[in-house]
């Protein structure tokens, strides 16, 4: 006959589970926000390569070399292509994975390889031992493990929005300035002389 204590082994309270279930929710809500992050990173690449392209490379057409604002637009041209790149290195930076974890960085001493981690699995595990592992893992040792993960996917989407805020800081001095180089272009194009000699 089983006794009560073996009865209850490998079975989940419903507060266990709510607790689980609010990470999981977490987690996901957190991977939607990293993929709201990663569309913003195409949309100002798209523009800044755009702006770059029809610009800086085609600046020899746009910079006469008779202009009376020759200096002006080819400080615009520099200021346009030094925008441009700062902007798409700060989006290169905003979705460059991070691979470290609690799980396999310094504190692995302290943690126990991650189940959820990706970088934990694939270097800590073969599918052998995953699955050994998993089955092993108790709940109260699953709910520490998502617990670090949904703080360190908390700390990644954080940092992921700061550069691509930066990215975008960028992006709209770039149009700032490529409405500047519009303007210096219109008033070469009517003749009209800002400063006269």
């Amino acid at each position: 006959m089983e006794t009560k204590e073996e009865v209850e082994t490998g079975k989940v309270s419903d507060e266990q589970k709510l607790r689980i279930s609010a990470l999981w929710d977490t987690l996901k809500r957190y991977d939607n926000y990293i993929g709201t992050v990663n569309f913003k990173s195409g949309l100002i690449t798209t523009l800044n390569a755009a702006v770059f392209g029809g610009v800086v490379l085609k600046s020899d057409v746009l910079v006469l070399k008779d202009s009376l604002y020759r200096d002006a637009l080819i400080l615009n041209v520099v200021v346009i292509a030094f925008l441009s790149l700062l902007s798409i290195y700060w989006v290169i930076k905003s979705i460059w994975p991070n691979l470290k974890s609690a799980s396999t960085g310094t504190n692995r001493d302290v943690l126990a390889p991650s189940l959820f981690f990706f970088g934990s699995v694939s270097s800590n595990f073969n599918a052998k031992s995953y699955a050994e592992s998993f089955r092993k893992v108790t709940v109260e040792e699953m709910e520490k493990d998502l617990s670090v993960q949904v703080h360190e996917v908390a700390a990644i989407t954080s940092l992921k929005f700061k550069t691509i805020s930066t990215a975008s800081l960028f992006t709209k001095l770039n149009v700032l300035a490529l409405l500047s180089f519009g303007v210096i272009q219109l008033l070469q194009s009517v003749g009209y002389t800002l400063c006269r000699a």
